[in-house]
């Protein structure tokens, strides 16, 4: 399963789960039918491990498919919510507990009076991992970041934006390997504010190799550039060193 602690190591971020990590289900198969509202609830992580079982009150029956999510989320129905991608702060830590989307279904293999047993497969990341440095393009000197903008490049419609959130469809007939954030159109870049010479930053994957913007700020002035990159979802890319240009 996809974890919820981050730490990097050679160019490698591991996860692990710690004791307490809250996550989010939701029936797919069935919904209340007096209120027509969904059968959604909290769940806990058991163990600080790399794998754990969940524990908390589950309404299911056998053979029911449950889609498990972290961070813990409110479904807006039982077929899809919504992921949001602002107020990262470059931390991996602020990344790991509240920008580490991951997603499982669950499917219910036994039920007694008072204990339901599920399987699923190996949570998947719906995001890819970004670490980005920069330097001066004309010193190679470092530079120090306090804001990160992002927004895509190119000529295309959504050139000089981002998305600020995306939506997440699920369902009982979807397969976990078909649940993908798709991106909800937005009119700005995406925006971090923090401090440090290295920004974590968790991004939609793309369909293809995309160029994007970047704008850094600090107290010496304002510096600009793009780069080219594939985003995979689930995976760790290390984009360090970027040159930019000083306004």
């Amino acid at each position: 399963m996809s974890n919820a602690s981050l730490a990097e190591g050679d160019d490698i971020l591991t996860a692990s789960w710690t004791a307490g990590d809250g996550l989010t289900y939701c029936n797919l198969s069935r919904s209340n039918p007096s209120t027509y509202n969904i059968y959604s609830g909290s769940l806990t992580a058991a163990s600080t491990a790399t794998t754990s079982q969940f524990t908390g009150n589950v309404y299911c029956f056998a053979g029911d498919y449950l889609a498990v999510v972290y961070p813990a989320t409110t479904f807006e129905n039982n077929d899809r919510y919504t992921i949001s991608l602002t107020g990262q702060d470059g931390t991996l830590s602020r990344l790991a507990t509240n920008y580490h989307y991951v997603f499982g279904k669950a499917t219910v293999t036994e039920v007694t009076e008072t204990t339901a047993t599920a399987t699923m497969p190996k949570m998947k990341s719906l995001l890819t991992v970004c670490k980005f440095s920069f330097v001066d393009k004309n010193t190679n000197a470092v530079i120090p970041i306090k804001t990160l903008s992002i927004s895509y490049g190119g000529s295309g419609s959504d050139a000089g934006t981002y998305p600020q959130s995306a939506t997440v469809a699920i369902g009982a007939n979807t397969s976990q390997a078909d649940v993908h954030a798709t991106g909800v159109a937005s009119n700005s870049p995406l925006l971090l504010e923090g401090s440090g010479e290295a920004f974590y930053v968790a991004l939609l994957p793309t369909a293809a190799q995309s160029t994007f913007n970047f704008t850094v700020t600090n107290a010496s002035g304002t510096y600009t550039g793009t780069a080219k990159a594939t985003l995979v979802e689930g995976e760790y890319v290390v984009a360090t060193g970027l040159k930019l240009t000083k306004q």
